[in-house]
């Protein structure tokens, strides 16, 4: 067992149990309360005290005792004009399980932040746990919404999620539309800065009330329903090694496969090295693909050759004229760039990309979406990509973008969730499905001094088109 790092500010675990924490799900079988408090809190600071943790709902202190750190001392968070002073906080708000319920909580939700305001020490933190709900109806996405209220006053630092297991009972009926299970927890973390180096501020889609749908009925879409799934890419092939960000075929193809019929349409309107073009055929489906850097058209015309289920335009996606020659399509799916990461130095990859001669980034054109610097710009222009997919899309036909949240200088942008955002307008927000990956090397980022996760999961963002 490695020692306790004495230069460690924030906890008292060990190197190896730190980096055991860093990654960014794990699987929920029981409450992650202990675990929080012993990454977040110290059992002895330096001037004497015990951790002080203020927890809300009240009844999770006497629920977890036994597991709970007999080390720490305990804050009831019952009363919000209380003055106890308090290390780290955590609030469990998953018995919001609809719109109506949020929003009728919301002074409750106001007083905790008041709470955290006042008695919560600086360059501490607070957990939230909260759940968005999946439906036929749509997705009601209620940890974003309480993510949203909390970031005028904390600076969110990061995500964890807790996967459950699913079980078969709670299998429902064959729906009029896909959703995914809501097996899911968020565990969102703020810090209490003197200054805000962002607030979030978009404008969540939430489902109309339930009335009779005007789309055409999909039932065939409601095999591939889990929540959370764990995936481990084969081998790239060694063409598509110049791709600095392919994402793989076969999982691709689990999306294809629930969402069409033998011979409809598939599109990926950034196609890169033609993954999901190829996805597309092996499945027995029409492809259609865009790509604004030649090379890498080059590269995936030389992957399917002379496919004659594969149409791919090189153009930019942005373009109106680019999906001219494109038949109405049955189903959508793509992975944008993750906003200009790639360029981002000192990134591990980035450096044995580098050494090994390969390409970095996706291009050198300043109209390549991974090369715009500002954030809401890089929205827009995705919005005005998936707005051209839109009216291609056959009113009803689903559409799936596969994507992450990214930090960037120590700044969550939660990319997933300004892209469900902006495309309220032409697409029903159906849910989230999350891409986990288990075969990823832990690095110890924040060690330390703050928590920052290794991002190991990715979101699968699925819309319904509007009619």
């Amino acid at each position: 067992m490695n020692a306790v790092d004495p230069k460690n500010r924030m906890n008292e675990l060990t190197s190896r149990e730190w980096l055991q924490f860093q990654k960014s799900w794990f699987v929920l079988e029981n409450s992650p309360l202990p675990d929080f408090i012993r990454f977040f809190t110290k059992s002895n600071y330096e001037n004497g005290h015990s951790g002080h943790v203020g927890v809300y709902p009240t009844e999770l202190i006497e629920r977890n005792q036994k597991e709970l750190p007999e080390d720490r001392s305990y804050i009831a968070i019952s009363n919000i004009d209380s003055k106890q002073a308090a290390d780290y906080v955590y609030i469990d708000l998953t018995d919001i399980n609809s719109r109506d319920k949020l929003f009728g909580a919301k002074t409750q939700i106001d007083g905790l932040i008041t709470w955290c305001r006042k008695n919560l020490g600086e360059q501490k933190y607070i957990t939230i746990a909260a759940q968005n709900i999946h439906g036929e109806n749509g997705s009601q996405p209620i940890a974003w919404e309480i993510t949203k209220w909390f970031s005028e006053f904390f600076v969110q630092k990061d995500e964890k999620i807790g996967c459950r297991a699913y079980s078969e009972e709670e299998q429902a009926e064959k729906q009029n539309g896909w959703a995914p299970r809501n097996t899911v927890t968020y565990f969102l973390h703020f810090r209490k800065e003197k200054e805000l180096p962002r607030q979030l501020t978009f404008e969540l889609p939430w489902p109309e009330e339930k009335t009779k749908s005007t789309l055409p009925k999909s039932t065939k879409a409601n095999d591939f329903t889990e929540n959370w799934y764990i995936h481990r890419p084969p081998r790239r092939e060694k063409g598509v090694l110049l791709h600095p960000a392919k994402f793989p075929e076969d999982l691709v193809e689990r999306y294809i496969q629930n969402f069409t019929s033998r011979g409809e349409w598939v599109l990926d309107p950034m196609a890169g090295t033609g993954s999901s073009l190829l996805a597309a055929a092996n499945c027995g489906r029409h492809a259609a693909g865009i790509e604004l850097n030649p090379e890498f058209v080059e590269i995936a015309k030389a992957r399917f050759a002379a496919n004659a289920q594969i149409a791919l335009v090189t153009g930019d996606a942005v373009e109106a004229k680019s999906y001219t020659e494109f038949p109405m399509l049955d189903y959508a799916i793509t992975s944008p760039p993750y906003w200009d990461m790639l360029r981002m130095r000192g990134a591990e990859t980035q450096q044995k990309r580098k050494a090994a001669g390969l390409q970095r980034w996706y291009s050198e054109d300043p109209n390549d979406a991974g090369n715009i610097a500002d954030y809401l710009e890089f929205i827009k222009l995705l919005a005005k990509i998936y707005h051209h997919v839109a009216l291609k899309l056959k009113p009803g036909g689903y559409f799936t973008i596969i994507v992450k949240n990214v930090k960037k200088k120590g700044v969550i942008y939660p990319l997933a969730w300004d892209i469900v955002a902006a495309l309220k307008e032409d697409y029903i927000y159906c849910g989230e499905q999350f891409w986990c990956q288990d075969d990823q090397r832990l690095s110890p980022f924040g060690y330390r001094y703050a928590w920052v996760s290794n991002t190991f999961h990715h979101y699968c963002l699925t819309f319904r088109r509007k009619g």
